[in-house]
């Protein structure tokens, strides 16, 4: 049960714990939240903690995210499990929520107190082995079919654009027993590259509608700026690979060559959740990684593409 005051009158997660003392939100998180799949409301806390935030500014200065670690996921070190790979998501997830909002996050403890984050300097990232070949979906309203009537019209707009492109984490070198995040269906829905700007999409269709775009969406986007400014890296492998499936070694060669600039992470939904008001973009974009944040319907986006 909520103990906080939010003016809005929506129903809050459960499997998440709100608090408050003084002007101070705390987030308490359950194990659930913290090797789940992070679009799911339990593991949502940068969108939760924002929203709450944003929509209560007279009520609330600063959040802290409260959290116990993990020491058993199941599986084996030769595989390990999908639990794994959420909890190693979180703890990156976490590290960023921070430094990207230095005074108004706290998370308890901190995640040097329990992880090595130079770790993070030595994370590389997978890549498509091959193009996308999902069969056309007979339900208009699946996002595959949005995805791919978007992708059409963007083409022509880009300097270069794409679906599906996967951002796995690795320790070193790509493998089963080197990964760190969950692999794959981590994927951006839709991105594209112009004038230096490397755009991320995170596509949701009329009947998804959840907080959980803002955990999405800031994960994708703050992953893309670690790649752009070398704290991660592609393995040499993709180097080696003669198809540019994706378009993922265009990419690989402009960031190589410092040719991406910015990156710009897009909430593209005709439907919003209630509590993801301006304000809320307004304090998303109030951070220290220099990543724009912004928000388009899918209507909208496609009208523009059209003209």
């Amino acid at each position: 049960m909520s103990t906080i005051t939010d003016s809005g009158h929506y129903r809050l997660p459960e499997g998440i714990s709100f608090e408050q003392v003084g002007k101070k939100l705390i987030l308490h998180l359950s194990e659930e939240g913290l090797t789940s799949n992070m679009q799911k409301d339990t593991c949502a806390f940068e969108g939760w903690a924002l929203c709450i935030l944003a929509n209560n500014p007279e009520t609330y200065e600063k959040v802290r995210i409260d959290w116990t670690p993990v020491s058993d996921f199941g599986g084996t070190n030769d595989r390990p499990s999908i639990k794994h790979g959420h909890y190693y998501r979180f703890l990156y997830r976490a590290d960023k929520f921070k430094k990207n909002f230095p005074d108004l996050v706290e998370i308890t403890p901190s995640i040097e107190e329990v992880f090595n984050i130079e770790e993070f300097k030595s994370w590389v990232l997978n890549y498509p082995l091959g193009e996308v070949h999902e069969s056309e979906k007979t339900n208009v309203n699946a996002e595959s079919h949005l995805e791919r009537r978007i992708l059409e019209l963007m083409i022509p707009c880009f300097d270069y654009c794409d679906e599906q492109l996967p951002v796995g984490l690795f320790y070193k070198e790509i493998g089963i027993k080197t990964s760190r995040t969950s692999r794959g269906l981590s994927q951006i829905d839709l991105w594209s590259v112009k004038q230096g700007t490397l755009t991320i999409y995170e596509l949701k269709n009329d009947v998804n509608v959840s907080v959980g775009i803002i955990s999405e969406l800031m994960f994708y986007s703050n992953v893309m700026n670690d790649l752009r400014l070398h704290t991660f890296n592609y393995p040499e492998t993709l180097v080696l690979q003669t198809n540019n499936y994706r378009h993922c070694k265009s990419l690989a060669e402009d960031i190589k060559k410092e040719r991406i600039r910015s990156i710009e992470g897009v909430l593209l939904a005709n439907n919003l959740h209630p509590r993801i008001t301006p304000a809320v973009l307004n304090l998303m974009n109030n951070n220290t990684s220099g990543v724009k944040y912004s928000y388009i319907s899918v209507d909208d986006f496609i009208e523009a593409l059209s003209k």
